[in-house]
Protein backbone atom coordinates (compact mmCIF):
# COMPACT_ATOMS: atom_id res chain seq x y z
CA UNK A 1 0.00 0.00 0.00
CA UNK A 2 1.36 3.58 -1.05
CA UNK A 3 2.72 5.37 1.84
CA UNK A 4 0.31 8.85 2.37
CA UNK A 5 2.60 11.47 2.46
CA UNK A 6 0.30 15.10 3.06
CA UNK A 7 -1.05 14.50 6.38
CA UNK A 8 -3.61 16.83 7.69
CA UNK A 9 -4.21 18.34 10.88
CA UNK A 10 -7.26 20.31 9.91
CA UNK A 11 -9.26 17.74 7.66
CA UNK A 12 -9.73 18.69 4.31
CA UNK A 13 -13.79 17.46 3.85
CA UNK A 14 -14.16 20.48 6.64
CA UNK A 15 -11.76 22.68 4.63
CA UNK A 16 -13.82 22.37 1.82
CA UNK A 17 -16.58 24.13 3.42
CA UNK A 18 -14.58 27.37 3.14
CA UNK A 19 -13.26 27.04 -0.40
CA UNK A 20 -14.32 28.73 -3.63
CA UNK A 21 -17.49 27.29 -4.38
CA UNK A 22 -17.19 23.98 -3.19
CA UNK A 23 -13.84 23.29 -5.50
CA UNK A 24 -10.43 21.56 -4.04
CA UNK A 25 -9.49 25.31 -3.31
CA UNK A 26 -9.13 27.43 -0.84
CA UNK A 27 -7.61 31.28 -0.10
CA UNK A 28 -5.28 31.98 3.01
CA UNK A 29 -3.52 34.36 4.91
CA UNK A 30 0.07 33.32 6.68
CA UNK A 31 0.36 35.79 9.58
CA UNK A 32 4.05 35.13 10.25
CA UNK A 33 4.93 36.58 6.29
CA UNK A 34 1.95 38.59 6.33
CA UNK A 35 1.22 37.23 2.73
CA UNK A 36 -2.28 36.27 1.24
CA UNK A 37 -2.09 33.22 -0.82
CA UNK A 38 -5.04 32.56 -3.10
CA UNK A 39 -6.70 29.92 -4.97
CA UNK A 40 -4.27 26.90 -3.07
CA UNK A 41 -5.12 23.54 -3.62
CA UNK A 42 -6.67 21.68 -0.36
CA UNK A 43 -4.73 18.99 -0.28
CA UNK A 44 -1.66 21.34 0.53
CA UNK A 45 -2.72 23.38 3.40
CA UNK A 46 -3.42 22.38 7.30
CA UNK A 47 -0.82 19.70 6.65
CA UNK A 48 2.83 18.37 7.36
CA UNK A 49 4.37 15.65 5.51
CA UNK A 50 4.11 12.51 7.67
CA UNK A 51 2.97 14.62 10.78
CA UNK A 52 1.32 11.50 12.20
CA UNK A 53 4.01 8.91 11.07
CA UNK A 54 5.86 7.15 14.15
CA UNK A 55 8.96 4.95 13.61
CA UNK A 56 7.34 2.94 16.42
CA UNK A 57 9.76 0.02 16.52
CA UNK A 58 12.80 2.33 16.53
CA UNK A 59 11.09 4.22 19.25
CA UNK A 60 11.28 0.98 21.29
CA UNK A 61 14.64 -0.14 20.62
CA UNK A 62 15.94 3.20 21.83
CA UNK A 63 13.93 4.05 24.81
CA UNK A 64 15.89 3.98 28.14
CA UNK A 65 15.46 0.92 30.06
CA UNK A 66 13.84 3.48 32.80
CA UNK A 67 11.41 4.76 30.52
CA UNK A 68 10.89 1.12 28.13
CA UNK A 69 7.77 0.39 30.18
CA UNK A 70 6.03 3.68 29.75
CA UNK A 71 6.77 3.51 26.09
CA UNK A 72 5.91 -0.19 25.51
CA UNK A 73 2.45 0.92 26.85
CA UNK A 74 2.05 3.84 25.44
CA UNK A 75 2.83 1.63 22.22
CA UNK A 76 0.09 -1.46 23.25
CA UNK A 77 -2.33 1.38 23.31
CA UNK A 78 -1.58 2.94 19.49
CA UNK A 79 -1.51 -0.84 17.88
CA UNK A 80 -4.48 -1.95 20.37
CA UNK A 81 -2.25 -5.06 21.35
CA UNK A 82 -1.16 -6.95 24.43
CA UNK A 83 1.72 -8.59 22.30
CA UNK A 84 4.24 -5.82 21.47
CA UNK A 85 6.86 -7.42 19.68
CA UNK A 86 4.50 -9.63 17.32
CA UNK A 87 2.56 -6.57 16.03
CA UNK A 88 6.15 -4.29 15.41
CA UNK A 89 7.00 -7.30 13.12
CA UNK A 90 3.99 -7.08 11.62
CA UNK A 91 3.79 -4.97 8.18
CA UNK A 92 4.35 -1.13 8.45
CA UNK A 93 2.82 0.24 11.23
CA UNK A 94 4.19 3.81 10.68
CA UNK A 95 1.19 5.44 9.39
CA UNK A 96 -1.36 3.62 11.96
CA UNK A 97 -2.60 6.90 12.88
CA UNK A 98 -3.35 8.02 9.68
CA UNK A 99 -4.19 5.12 7.83
CA UNK A 100 -5.55 3.09 10.84
CA UNK A 101 -7.71 5.46 12.60
CA UNK A 102 -8.07 9.00 10.61
CA UNK A 103 -9.20 7.38 7.04
CA UNK A 104 -12.00 5.29 9.05
CA UNK A 105 -13.65 8.50 10.66
CA UNK A 106 -13.05 11.11 8.14
CA UNK A 107 -16.09 9.83 5.45
CA UNK A 108 -18.46 9.84 8.96
CA UNK A 109 -17.55 13.27 9.82
CA UNK A 110 -18.28 15.03 6.17
CA UNK A 111 -21.35 13.10 6.33
CA UNK A 112 -22.23 14.93 9.70
CA UNK A 113 -20.53 18.49 8.83
CA UNK A 114 -22.71 18.04 5.10
CA UNK A 115 -25.86 16.99 6.89
CA UNK A 116 -25.47 20.13 9.33
CA UNK A 117 -24.98 22.18 6.41
CA UNK A 118 -27.99 20.90 4.53
CA UNK A 119 -30.00 20.97 7.71
CA UNK A 120 -30.07 24.71 7.79
CA UNK A 121 -31.22 25.33 4.36
CA UNK A 122 -28.99 28.31 3.69
CA UNK A 123 -30.30 30.41 6.57
CA UNK A 124 -34.06 29.78 5.63
CA UNK A 125 -36.17 31.81 8.08
CA UNK A 126 -39.06 28.90 8.68
CA UNK A 127 -35.98 26.89 9.63
CA UNK A 128 -34.17 29.56 11.89
CA UNK A 129 -38.10 30.17 13.65
CA UNK A 130 -39.04 26.23 14.03
CA UNK A 131 -36.28 24.20 14.36
CA UNK A 132 -33.29 22.97 16.22
CA UNK A 133 -30.12 23.11 14.70
CA UNK A 134 -29.47 19.79 16.74
CA UNK A 135 -30.91 16.66 18.17
CA UNK A 136 -30.02 15.92 21.44
CA UNK A 137 -28.05 12.83 19.81
CA UNK A 138 -26.31 14.77 16.94
CA UNK A 139 -25.29 17.11 19.61
CA UNK A 140 -23.47 14.62 21.97
CA UNK A 141 -22.16 12.78 18.38
CA UNK A 142 -20.97 16.00 16.86
CA UNK A 143 -19.08 17.10 20.26
CA UNK A 144 -16.97 13.81 19.84
CA UNK A 145 -15.85 15.21 16.33
CA UNK A 146 -15.05 18.38 17.91
CA UNK A 147 -12.86 17.09 20.70
CA UNK A 148 -10.63 14.80 18.00
CA UNK A 149 -10.06 18.18 16.27
CA UNK A 150 -9.15 19.71 18.99
CA UNK A 151 -6.72 17.24 20.31
CA UNK A 152 -4.98 16.48 16.52
CA UNK A 153 -3.74 19.80 15.98
CA UNK A 154 -0.21 20.53 15.27
CA UNK A 155 -0.92 23.30 18.10
CA UNK A 156 -2.29 20.59 20.49
CA UNK A 157 1.20 18.73 20.10
CA UNK A 158 3.15 21.38 20.45
CA UNK A 159 1.02 22.92 24.13
CA UNK A 160 1.54 19.10 24.64
CA UNK A 161 5.53 19.37 24.56
CA UNK A 162 5.77 22.54 26.01
CA UNK A 163 4.30 21.31 29.20
CA UNK A 164 6.26 18.39 29.03
CA UNK A 165 9.63 21.22 28.83
CA UNK A 166 8.35 23.42 31.30
CA UNK A 167 7.34 20.55 33.87
CA UNK A 168 10.83 19.23 33.87
CA UNK A 169 12.48 22.30 33.80
CA UNK A 170 10.48 23.68 37.12
CA UNK A 171 11.46 20.64 39.09
CA UNK A 172 14.32 20.86 37.93
CA UNK A 173 14.73 24.20 39.42
CA UNK A 174 12.67 23.99 42.50
CA UNK A 175 15.05 20.73 43.29
CA UNK A 176 17.85 23.50 43.86
CA UNK A 177 16.33 26.75 44.62
CA UNK A 178 17.16 26.68 48.09
CA UNK A 179 20.73 26.29 47.77
CA UNK A 180 22.78 29.09 48.61
CA UNK A 181 24.30 28.73 45.39
CA UNK A 182 20.84 28.39 42.58
CA UNK A 183 20.50 28.94 39.36
CA UNK A 184 17.84 30.83 37.47
CA UNK A 185 15.05 28.89 35.88
CA UNK A 186 16.61 29.86 32.73
CA UNK A 187 19.53 27.60 33.47
CA UNK A 188 17.45 24.34 32.74
CA UNK A 189 15.67 24.84 30.19
CA UNK A 190 15.31 21.48 28.08
CA UNK A 191 13.77 20.65 24.64
CA UNK A 192 11.77 16.99 24.72
CA UNK A 193 12.41 14.68 22.00
CA UNK A 194 10.33 15.14 19.15
CA UNK A 195 9.61 11.22 18.57
CA UNK A 196 8.59 10.71 21.99
CA UNK A 197 6.25 13.83 21.91
CA UNK A 198 4.49 12.51 18.96
CA UNK A 199 4.03 9.31 20.39
CA UNK A 200 2.28 10.98 23.57
CA UNK A 201 0.22 12.82 20.92
CA UNK A 202 -1.08 9.48 18.93
CA UNK A 203 -1.32 8.39 22.12
CA UNK A 204 -3.88 10.39 23.11
CA UNK A 205 -5.43 11.08 19.88
CA UNK A 206 -6.42 7.27 20.14
CA UNK A 207 -6.82 7.24 23.58
CA UNK A 208 -11.11 7.04 23.48
CA UNK A 209 -11.31 8.57 27.19
CA UNK A 210 -9.52 11.39 26.08
CA UNK A 211 -12.16 12.22 23.64
CA UNK A 212 -14.64 11.27 25.43
CA UNK A 213 -13.80 13.40 28.58
CA UNK A 214 -13.41 16.42 26.68
CA UNK A 215 -16.47 15.85 24.21
CA UNK A 216 -18.92 15.51 27.07
CA UNK A 217 -17.73 18.85 28.64
CA UNK A 218 -18.77 19.98 25.11
CA UNK A 219 -21.90 18.52 25.27
CA UNK A 220 -23.20 20.10 28.46
CA UNK A 221 -22.52 23.00 27.31
CA UNK A 222 -25.60 25.64 25.41
CA UNK A 223 -24.98 25.28 21.79
CA UNK A 224 -25.62 28.31 19.39
CA UNK A 225 -25.97 27.81 15.32
CA UNK A 226 -25.13 31.20 13.99
CA UNK A 227 -26.07 31.89 10.23
CA UNK A 228 -24.32 34.36 8.72
CA UNK A 229 -26.39 36.76 6.52
CA UNK A 230 -23.93 39.08 5.83
CA UNK A 231 -21.83 39.90 2.40
CA UNK A 232 -18.47 38.83 5.25
CA UNK A 233 -17.62 34.80 5.24
CA UNK A 234 -16.60 33.35 8.25
CA UNK A 235 -12.87 32.47 8.71
CA UNK A 236 -11.45 29.19 9.82
CA UNK A 237 -7.79 28.48 10.44
CA UNK A 238 -5.23 25.52 11.28
CA UNK A 239 -6.98 25.39 15.06
CA UNK A 240 -9.94 26.26 14.23
CA UNK A 241 -11.62 25.55 17.54
CA UNK A 242 -11.43 28.77 20.00
CA UNK A 243 -11.83 29.12 24.00
CA UNK A 244 -12.77 32.78 24.84
CA UNK A 245 -12.68 33.95 28.47
CA UNK A 246 -14.46 35.87 29.78
CA UNK A 247 -13.77 36.23 32.95
CA UNK A 248 -10.52 36.93 34.20
CA UNK A 249 -8.18 36.31 37.22
CA UNK A 250 -4.45 37.47 38.05
CA UNK A 251 -3.75 33.75 39.61
CA UNK A 252 -6.63 31.68 37.58
CA UNK A 253 -7.29 30.93 34.18
CA UNK A 254 -10.54 31.08 32.86
CA UNK A 255 -9.90 29.74 29.97
CA UNK A 256 -10.33 26.03 29.93
CA UNK A 257 -13.14 24.33 28.28
CA UNK A 258 -15.29 24.15 31.41
CA UNK A 259 -14.58 27.59 32.57
CA UNK A 260 -17.01 29.72 34.55
CA UNK A 261 -17.92 31.81 31.37
CA UNK A 262 -16.47 30.43 28.52
CA UNK A 263 -17.39 30.63 25.26
CA UNK A 264 -15.64 28.21 22.51
CA UNK A 265 -16.52 28.99 18.57
CA UNK A 266 -15.84 26.70 15.91
CA UNK A 267 -16.65 27.90 12.32
CA UNK A 268 -18.82 25.18 10.78
CA UNK A 269 -18.37 26.54 6.68
CA UNK A 270 -18.51 30.36 5.40
CA UNK A 271 -22.25 30.74 6.93
CA UNK A 272 -22.42 28.38 9.63
CA UNK A 273 -20.49 28.80 13.25
CA UNK A 274 -20.92 27.02 16.30
CA UNK A 275 -20.86 28.91 19.92
CA UNK A 276 -20.66 26.94 22.61
CA UNK A 277 -21.39 28.41 25.91
CA UNK A 278 -21.26 27.78 29.73
CA UNK A 279 -24.53 26.73 30.75
CA UNK A 280 -24.53 28.29 34.59
CA UNK A 281 -23.67 31.90 32.82
CA UNK A 282 -25.50 31.78 29.69
CA UNK A 283 -28.83 30.05 30.80
CA UNK A 284 -30.65 33.56 30.69
CA UNK A 285 -29.08 34.47 27.54
CA UNK A 286 -28.99 31.76 25.01
CA UNK A 287 -31.45 28.93 24.60
CA UNK A 288 -29.63 25.60 23.66
CA UNK A 289 -29.20 24.22 20.14
CA UNK A 290 -31.08 27.81 18.73
CA UNK A 291 -30.06 29.16 15.44
CA UNK A 292 -29.09 32.47 15.66
CA UNK A 293 -29.20 35.00 12.40
CA UNK A 294 -26.18 37.61 12.43
CA UNK A 295 -27.25 40.77 10.01
CA UNK A 296 -23.99 42.88 10.32
CA UNK A 297 -20.36 42.46 9.88
CA UNK A 298 -19.35 43.57 12.82
CA UNK A 299 -20.75 40.43 14.47
CA UNK A 300 -18.88 38.39 12.16
CA UNK A 301 -15.42 40.39 12.73
CA UNK A 302 -15.43 39.45 16.40
CA UNK A 303 -15.57 35.51 15.17
CA UNK A 304 -13.48 36.72 12.58
CA UNK A 305 -10.98 38.08 14.55
CA UNK A 306 -10.64 35.70 17.72
CA UNK A 307 -10.03 33.04 14.76
CA UNK A 308 -6.49 35.20 13.50
CA UNK A 309 -5.84 35.67 16.91
CA UNK A 310 -6.14 31.79 18.03
CA UNK A 311 -4.27 30.09 15.06
CA UNK A 312 -0.99 29.20 14.62
CA UNK A 313 -0.09 30.56 11.54
CA UNK A 314 -2.71 30.64 8.88
CA UNK A 315 -6.33 31.68 8.24
CA UNK A 316 -8.68 30.05 5.32
CA UNK A 317 -11.54 32.04 3.78
CA UNK A 318 -14.11 31.88 0.72
CA UNK A 319 -12.99 35.61 0.43
CA UNK A 320 -9.67 36.62 -1.43
CA UNK A 321 -10.15 39.95 0.91
CA UNK A 322 -7.62 39.33 3.83
CA UNK A 323 -7.60 43.00 5.17
CA UNK A 324 -9.39 42.76 8.31
CA UNK A 325 -6.65 39.28 9.09
CA UNK A 326 -4.00 42.05 8.43
CA UNK A 327 -5.06 44.92 10.33
CA UNK A 328 -5.59 42.54 13.44
CA UNK A 329 -1.82 40.94 12.97
CA UNK A 330 -0.97 45.00 12.44
CA UNK A 331 -2.65 46.05 15.79
CA UNK A 332 -1.67 42.42 17.65
CA UNK A 333 1.79 41.71 16.32
CA UNK A 334 2.28 39.46 19.10
CA UNK A 335 -0.08 36.58 17.56
CA UNK A 336 1.82 36.69 14.47
CA UNK A 337 4.25 34.09 15.84
CA UNK A 338 2.64 31.07 18.12
CA UNK A 339 3.84 30.52 21.34
CA UNK A 340 2.26 27.75 23.31
CA UNK A 341 0.09 29.07 26.19
CA UNK A 342 1.89 27.22 29.16
CA UNK A 343 3.23 28.47 32.25
CA UNK A 344 4.13 25.82 35.29
CA UNK A 345 5.20 27.76 38.62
Amino acid sequence: MAKTKKEHYVPRCYLKNFSNQGEERINLFDKQKMQARLNQNIMDVAMENYFYDLSLEELYKKAKPEEQEKVKEELCKILNTQNLECSLREADNQQHIEKGFFSKIEGIYSSILLNIINKAYNGNQWVIDNCDAFSKEGKEIFSFFIAIQIIRTKSFREILGATIEKTVQTMAYKSQMDDEDALPKESFEVEADKEFIKLQHSSMILDPKVAAEIAEVLSNHIWVMYVNKTSLPFYTSDDPVVNIPHKFDKFISYGGLKSEGIEIVFPISSNLLLGMYDSKTYNNIHTDREYKVLYYDEEVGYFNKVQVIHSQRYIFSSNENFELAEKICLRYPECQKYVPPIEVF
